[in-house]
């Protein structure tokens, strides 16, 4: 019977703390993750109990009319996420500006509870921004404006290798961009102080100690699914060495994707791995180097767990030459 009571106690405070955050919401359950939704200056949205959003300020509205040729235009405003706390109030834990001429995103983490290092990455990307600008000069009062965004939870890019081959020894600046939103999560060396003024050898040998620039990052998931290689899991060192290969990674790439990966995937008795190759990866996340490489190959692999054999649309392989500074890059993402 004592039992019974504890089960029913632990109900009833964790209703009760789901019930007094619905409390201090405006509109319970007003959206979705990955679906648009709209808010004005001062409202407050609930998801679930992990996502409020609100929407604080309009902070700067540069925009003119379509026919006007000025400065640029852009809409600066600042939000807060938060989550519900154990006493059963919303905790606004984060303020994220956003900036719409730039990646109109910005990404954020809602920490693991029982003191779990980590937690859920997410990303929130304003779309539009009413009312339009009708003239020059025209200002707009907050209670007026309406900001359509998604929210929508970021995928890791589990260790990306980034691997530089100048043709002499020199020194070099490496920096990522993330213009559909995104942040590093791990690093090595730290990005991205260490990242900047890196000697860099012909043998792709970094700062005498490093041999590639290590990363990971939370990504929106922006990747292609049309086409994949679903290959079993007893088969997937054989495919990634051959895969790899006919990409145009040298064999010293090849091994440190093996070594690290196979042993880590062994959880499905197939996989569908999805091909994503260099443009597609810039459009996610750019990669910028001071001296400019001659060759650049990109691949990430988003790598999902399927039950058995699909028959799916094989991926075409580009062509690719190393020659002259040479810059190569593997990575994948886990579904």
């Amino acid at each position: 019977m004592k039992k019974v009571l504890i089960i029913v106690l632990s109900v009833f405070l964790i209703s009760l703390l789901f019930i007094s955050c619905q409390l201090n919401i405006d509109d319970p359950d007003a959206f979705d993750l990955n679906e648009e939704v709209m808010i004005k200056v001062g409202e407050r949205l609930f998801e679930n109990e992990l996502h409020w959003v609100k929407l604080n300020r309009i902070i700067e509205d540069t925009r003119a009319p379509e026919d006007f040729d000025g400065l640029p235009e852009y809409v600066k405003m600042e939000f807060s996420v938060g989550s519900c706390d154990t006493t059963g109030r919303i905790n606004w834990s984060t303020k994220i500006t956003i900036t719409t001429d730039t990646t109109g995103s910005a990404s954020y983490i809602i920490p693991f509870t029982n003191n779990i290092d980590g937690g859920v990455h997410y990303i929130l990307t304003v779309t539009d921004v009413l009312p339009e600008i009708q003239s020059v000069g025209e200002k707009i009062a907050d209670e007026d404006y309406r900001v359509y965004f998604v929210l929508e939870m970021g995928y890791v890019a589990r260790k990306p290798n980034i691997y530089l081959y100048p043709k002499i020894t020199g020194k070099m600046d490496v920096s990522l961009d993330f213009p559909q939103g995104g942040h590093v999560t791990v690093s090595d060396p730290n990005y991205p102080e260490e990242w900047q003024n890196i000697k860099v050898k012909p043998s792709g040998k970094i700062d005498g100690q490093h041999e590639f620039l290590f990363y990971e990052a939370a990504l929106p998931d922006r990747w292609q699914y049309d086409k994949a290689w679903s290959v079993k899991q007893q088969n997937l060192k054989t495919f990634f060495q051959n895969n790899l290969t006919e990409y145009g990674f040298n064999k010293r790439e090849i091994a440190d994707f093996t070594d690290y990966w196979i042993p880590r995937l062994k959880e499905s008795p197939y996989y569908a791995i999805y091909p994503q190759h260099t443009a597609k990866i810039d459009e996610v996340v750019e990669l910028n180097i001071s001296k400019n490489p001659k060759s650049i190959l990109r691949l990430f692999y988003v790598i999902k767990d399927i039950p058995e054999f699909e028959d799916m649309p094989i991926p075409m392989i580009p062509d690719f030459e190393r020659k002259g500074f040479t810059v190569t890059e593997w990575g994948v993402v886990l579904k």
